[in-house]
C-alpha cells in the first residue's frame, strides 16, 4: 500500500507545483524521495517522523530575481531568476515567493537587493518587508520580522535585513515590496538566502498532503502576492 501512496502523492506533488531543485537527480536516496517515502496511505506524516527525517541534515535555499518591477503596494516578491543552492530541499517547501519549511527549527533569512530609477521607477525610499506566517497566529502575510530600506536620493542604492525567526512546520516566510506613495520600483538584483540554523523538536507538526495544498492555496489569495 505504502507503494501506491508514494505513486499518488507524487502525481498531486506534480499539481500542485512543488518546486525542487534542478540539479538534483531522481534517484531514491534525494530528500525528496526520501520524505515521499515517509507519507502513509491517507497522505499525512507524524511530527515525530518529520524530526528524524531533519534530524542532521543541513538545508538551504539561495534564490536571485533581476529587473523587477512593482508598481502596486506591498506587492509580493516572485523569483523568476535562477536558483543558486537548494540543499536537501522537501516538496512543496518553496513556491517561488512563499519559504515554507518541512522541518522546524531556527531559520535564518537574509536579503540584499540593488534598486534603479530607470523606466520611470522611483529614487525615493524603498522598502522591502520581510513577513512570517504562523498557523493560528496573525492572518496571512503574516508579522513583519524585519525591513530592508533603501534611501531616497541616489539613482541606484541598496538594501539589506537579516532575521533570525522560530519556524514551525508549515509557517511561510514571504517578501512584499512598497514605496511611500506607492511609486514604481524597479530592482535590478534582489537576493533572498535562507538556511536552517538548528532543529527545534519541540514545535515539529504533522504534515498533510491536502492541508498542505490548501495552505499554498491560501497563500496565492493574499492581496498583492500574485505576480
Amino acid at each position: 500500500m505504502r507503494f501506491f501512496a508514494f505513486l499518488t502523492i507524487s502525481i498531486l506533488a506534480s499539481i500542485i507545483g512543488v518546486a525542487t531543485s534542478s540539479a538534483q537527480s531522481v534517484e531514491d536516496d534525494e530528500p525528496d524521495f526520501e520524505f515521499f517515502s515517509l507519507i502513509d496511505d491517507s497522505g499525512s506524516v507524524s511530527a515525530d517522523d518529520i524530526v528524524k527525517h531533519c534530524e542532521d541534515s543541513p538545508r538551504a535555499l539561495s534564490v536571485e530575481t533581476r529587473d523587477l518591477v512593482h508598481t502596486t503596494p506591498h506587492q509580493r516578491v516572485w523569483f523568476s531568476g535562477r536558483q543558486i543552492t537548494n540543499v536537501n530541499a522537501n516538496p512543496g517547501e518553496w513556491t517561488g515567493a512563499v519559504y515554507k519549511p518541512l522541518c522546524p527549527g531556527l531559520y535564518s533569512f537574509n536579503v540584499d537587493y540593488m534598486t534603479s530609477a530607470e523606466e520611470g521607477a522611483t529614487n525615493g525610499e524603498v522598502i522591502v518587508h520581510l513577513h512570517v506566517w504562523h498557523r493560528g497566529g496573525l492572518t496571512r502575510p503574516g508579522e513583519l520580522t524585519a525591513l530592508a530600506v533603501k534611501t531616497p536620493g541616489p539613482e541606484r542604492g541598496t538594501g539589506h535585513a537579516s532575521v533570525v525567526v522560530e519556524m514551525a512546520t508549515g509557517d511561510e516566510f514571504s517578501l512584499f515590496t512598497l514605496s511611500p506613495g506607492a511609486e514604481k520600483r524597479r530592482f535590478e538584483r534582489l537576493q533572498l538566502t535562507v538556511h536552517k540554523v538548528e532543529l527545534i523538536a519541540k514545535i515539529a507538526r504533522p504534515f498533510n498532503t491536502k492541508a498542505w495544498a490548501q495552505e499554498r492555496i491560501d497563500a496565492d489569495a493574499v492581496p498583492g502576492a500574485m505576480p
